[in-house]
C-alpha cells in the first residue's frame, strides 16, 4: 500500500490534537499510540519530550496508590 504524504503543518496539528485528547482523558495511551502509528513505549517517550500532562484521572489514581503504599509502610 502506498504511504499517504501529509503536509508537516497538518501532521503537527494532528499530533497536538492527539496529545491534547490524551491529556484530557479522551483517549487512552493505547488508542493514541495506534492513531499515531507508533508503539506505546514511543508514545510515552513522546509525552515526556513534549511535557504532556497525564490525564487528571490517572494522576489521581497514582496519587491514591502512593498514599496507600505510604500508609501501609507506617504499620
Amino acid at each position: 500500500m502506498k504511504s499517504l504524504q501529509i503536509p508537516e503543518r497538518i501532521r503537527e496539528k494532528f499530533l497536538s490534537e492527539i496529545l491534547s485528547m490524551y491529556a484530557e482523558g479522551e483517549l487512552s495511551a493505547s488508542r493514541a499510540s495506534r492513531m499515531l502509528g507508533i508503539p506505546r513505549a514511543e508514545f510515552y517517550r513522546l509525552l515526556a519530550e513534549t511535557d504532556t500532562q497525564l490525564p487528571k484521572k490517572l494522576n489521581e489514581s497514582i496519587k491514591r496508590e502512593i498514599e496507600r503504599l505510604v500508609s501501609e509502610e507506617k504499620y
